[in-house]
């Protein structure tokens, strides 16, 4: 008789404790890829700072032929965004002056899509006024996450100086 009464009595404690494991689950799996593209992010960020500051004004001596535009600082970041749509990532180049604080120019732009595309900005960057070694530069990019579990905004950002 006992017995009878305990039938789905597992059934009733998985619908309970599954479904709490179900979502603790997609939570972390949904954390580890958000991460992983905060990471890329900010990595491609980097990337592409780094490139600029090494392309500044002393950068042609010797013959060498390194005027950037936008569009090519544009390229190498998205090289660097595996994984990641492009189309969701807005970028902003500030470049700064002289006091490293303040910001002389900025240019906003879609790295790829609709808006104003990076990927075809012929503007040279950084401009000549603060090209020169010792001034500079900002790339902040931001990719809308939307998850299963939510919207985030991810940022990327590198302040660097150039060098060359």
């Amino acid at each position: 008789m006992r017995r009878k009464r305990q039938r789905g009595n597992a059934m009733v404690e998985f619908a309970f404790t599954g479904t709490i494991f179900l979502m603790v689950w997609i939570g972390t799996v949904q954390l580890a890829i958000g991460m992983w593209r905060y990471h890329t992010i900010q990595y491609a960020a980097k990337t592409a700072g780094s490139y600029t500051t090494l392309h500044g004004s002393n950068c042609s001596t010797g013959g060498n032929s390194c005027s950037v535009a936008i569009k090519d600082i544009a390229s190498v970041l998205k090289q660097n965004l595996i994984g990641i749509d492009p189309s969701a990532v807005t970028v902003t180049f500030n470049a700064m002056a002289n006091d490293h604080v303040t910001v002389a120019s900025t240019v906003t732009c879609q790295l790829s899509g609709g808006g104003t595309p990076c990927l075809s900005n012929t503007t040279p960057w950084p401009p000549s006024s603060n090209n020169s070694p010792g001034t500079d530069i900002e790339i902040k990019t931001e990719y809308q996450l939307k998850s299963t579990l939510a919207t985030v905004w991810l940022p990327g950002f590198t302040h660097q100086t150039i060098l060359f």
